[in-house]
């Protein structure tokens, strides 16, 4: 077993441990990891064993599978296999944070099979809540001794984690129709907390998916208490912050639509002027004049 922890400006950015001990062969925990990456931050899987499935928790980054790149970010999922030439690299700007384990064995294949990875398929949607994944991913890094009881509850952990993954695809196989657990107003708070901790990379149906309804019931209960769709809200959170980086920074406006999440720079002026009645770049200019009088 090896523990390796990294902690950058006193903050820990990664845990990750390995594994020797198994108690078979049909499937076995091979690492289990945290990380919050830091920007470009790239790892090659190049000569790796066994399958490792990551839960993104936040931010985005790239994945490359035999030269075919796919942007990831938070909702998903993804796996790396044995066998292919793979590696995965962070955002510059909004670098992702995940948990992952890897496991393998005689039926590593099939479980990954089974939770939707079949062959050409490396990144799917997370139809469970991925907080679920992230502890217990944690559950498993907080009993790090090899002992034979922690061996046995670490692969239990595992097919915990796999058993969410399957979940995940057989929810979504079945359009997310499920029994709703909390009164509306619970549905709502998560809603937008969630939307404003995640504003730049987040989609509704990201939001629908993090909560557990269904897009359409959100939609529905996050107007009628809030007074405006669920996607109304999400681009207000994201012009809010973006009238913030105007009269704070210098950055370019190119910029800052793509840090609040804008791909293409142009409809992000659209949507502001429609929002504000004037440009990024006119709204700057009067409120820096305006903070400026005496």
């Amino acid at each position: 077993m090896n523990d390796e922890n990294k902690i950058i400006n006193g903050k820990p950015t990664y845990r990750a441990i390995t594994y020797q001990t198994k108690i078979t062969d049909d499937f076995c925990l091979v690492i289990c990891g945290t990380e919050t990456c830091l920007p470009d931050y790239y790892f090659n899987t190049n000569g790796r064993d066994g399958y490792h499935l990551h839960a993104v928790l936040k931010g985005r980054g790239v994945l490359s599978v035999d030269g075919s790149e796919q942007e990831v970010h938070f909702g998903h999922l993804f796996i790396t296999k044995p066998g292919e030439d793979t590696w995965y690299r962070a955002d510059s700007r909004d670098p992702w944070v995940y948990c992952w384990m890897g496991f393998d064995g005689i039926r590593a294949q099939e479980f990954a099979e089974r939770a939707g990875f079949v062959k050409g398929v490396n990144v799917l949607d997370c139809c469970v809540n991925p907080e679920r994944l992230y502890d217990l991913c944690k559950r498993v890094l907080d009993m790090p001794e090899p002992t034979i009881a922690n061996v046995v509850a670490r692969t239990g952990l595992l097919l915990e984690f796999i058993s969410l993954a399957i979940e995940s695809h057989d929810n979504s196989s079945n359009h997310f129709h499920k029994t709703r657990e909390y009164p509306t107003d619970t549905y709502v708070k998560y809603a937008a907390d969630f939307i404003r901790g995640n504003y730049a990379t987040t989609k509704i149906s990201d939001v629908a998916r993090y909560i557990g309804i269904h897009r359409s019931y959100l939609t529905s209960i996050f107007k009628e208490k809030m007074g405006i769709s669920p996607q109304e809200y999400l681009i207000q959170c994201k012009l809010q912050q973006a009238v913030t980086f105007l009269i704070e920074t210098n950055n370019p406006i190119q910029e800052i639509a793509r840090q609040v999440g804008y791909d293409n720079p142009l409809t992000f002026s659209k949507t502001f002027k429609n929002f504000y009645g004037v440009s990024p770049k006119l709204y700057r200019e009067q409120h820096r004049e305006t903070a400026q009088e005496p």
